[in-house]
């Protein structure tokens, strides 16, 4: 095993021991799935972290995924969302001045720019008190499989106990910086984590300070099943995968063509239905995603008008775009079921049509 996948290993393995060993950290997530759904429609899963514990929570970062199942042609673990709650100290230059009990952060500016250079050491983090929590609501396209596979992570630490003292900071000066400075010096002074007051912790006002030991305060990980309601598709996703190639980094149900759309980096976009398979040269699953998300009828498209552009004449003579229309511009509004033929004919006629604009394929 490599080093760096071996120290990864440690870590999950040591954040599971820690978990494991605290019956509270099971309280701390609770997960409220949404309605009943058929496939390929979008659900909406409402994840809350809640602090059960006497002294602050810090959380680093909570992800929703779907297990890895052969049997459904999703060979490895599929992220559906994340978040990340802690973000590194910007500054030109950072001192930690263990005996005086603060933090010193430089910020230079030079040309008029900030020399902001991130250190992984010092996190502005999310701090929930005792009693406070926070939910995350992720939505994405149901599939059968995310009935059984569906499950989150949460990565947290808690300030409690003599390893995690002395680890939160707080901004004490400047109150302001004037508006023409070009050097000013941050100080964060640490803070008794058990006599922590402030009603509404604002990350950019607190430093959390990790040293480089992983065995020093390791994060602890809870984690969670989650059961959908998924109704089968009339054409449901298990059939349509059986139909395309293995391997796709991304798939999507597109509605309006009652087809699985299929992405590969090799080998474009194969749109999978019921009776018929069409494989595009482009990929266009943000495209057809993003769709989705906005629950869109049709797609508007803009592109510089230039006279030996075959698509525009295309779309004017489909009727997508004015003919009688002048400007540097041409615009094209797209209904959703058309949208499939159109993009078979753009790569016909030499063009790939992106989320806002067509142009010719290189």
């Amino acid at each position: 095993m490599r080093p760096r996948a071996l120290l990864c290993f440690s870590l999950v393995v040591v954040a599971l021991a820690v978990s494991a060993c605290d019956q509270r950290a099971r309280r701390v997530l609770s997960v409220a799935p949404g309605e009943r759904v058929k496939e390929g429609e979008r659900v909406q899963v409402a994840i809350t972290i809640k602090n059960v514990y006497p002294t602050p929570l810090i959380p680093l970062s909570l992800s929703l995924y779907a297990r890895p199942d052969p049997a459904e042609y999703i060979v490895l673990r599929q992220t559906l969302g994340e978040v990340e709650y802690t973000r590194p100290l910007q500054a030109t230059e950072v001192r930690n001045l263990q005996t005086l009990g603060r933090i010193e952060a430089d910020h230079i500016r030079d040309d008029g720019q900030w020399r902001h250079v991130p250190d992984s050491r010092f996190l502005h983090p999310r701090i929930l008190l005792p009693g406070q929590s926070l939910t995350e609501t992720f939505q994405f396209q149901a599939l059968q499989s995310h009935r059984k596979l569906l499950a989150c992570d949460l990565y947290f630490m808690t300030l409690a106990g003599a390893p995690g003292r002395g680890r939160l900071f707080v901004r004490t000066k400047p109150e302001a910086v004037p508006p023409d400075a070009d050097r000013y010096t941050e100080v964060f002074s640490r803070v008794d984590e058990a006599t922590l007051d402030d009603p509404s912790p604002q990350p950019d006002k607190y430093l959390l300070y990790r040293p480089a030991r992983i065995h020093d305060q390791p994060p602890r990980l809870v984690s969670s099943g989650i059961r959908l309601k998924v109704d089968p598709q009339a054409f449901p996703y298990r059939e349509a995968a059986r139909r395309a190639r293995f391997g796709a980094r991304r798939q999507c149900y597109f509605a309006a063509a009652g087809a699985w759309a299929f992405e590969y980096a090799d080998d474009g976009t194969w749109f999978v239905g019921q009776g018929t398979i069409t494989k595009l040269k482009g990929h266009y699953a943000e495209l057809i995603d993003g769709l989705d998300r906005r629950q869109a009828t049709a797609l508007t498209l803009t592109a510089p008008r230039r006279g030996d552009d075959k698509l525009l004449a295309h779309l004017q003579k489909a009727g997508y775009c004015d003919p009688a229309a002048e400007g540097p511009n041409a615009v094209a509004t797209i209904p959703v079921e058309q949208l499939l033929p159109l993009l078979e004919q753009a790569e016909t006629l030499g063009y790939i049509i992106q989320p806002t604009t067509w142009k010719p394929i290189e």
